[in-house]
């Protein structure tokens, strides 16, 4: 549980802080211990510093940087 939210499907999965690996993995995209969304990484930089999640529907591309504060769960 983070934030007071159980994670859905959390068994053998957790925060990650390779997020260069994890193109094509449906995420969840947490910070501050809520949490944001679940999507699909687009592109993530070769140094872990930030990713993209895919656009859904009418939501849009997204970007999301470890420095502020953003962490990824598989």
């Amino acid at each position: 549980m983070i934030g007071g939210r159980a994670r859905k499907g959390s068994g053998g999965r957790g925060l990650r802080s390779d997020w260069a690996k994890l193109t094509g993995r449906t995420v969840e995209v947490w910070r501050m211990g809520e949490y944001i969304l679940t999507g699909v990484v687009e592109q993530a930089a070769d140094n872990d510093s930030v990713l993209w999640i895919a656009a859904d529907g009418s939501r849009t591309r997204k970007l999301f940087a470890k420095l502020d504060g953003y962490q990824i769960l598989v």
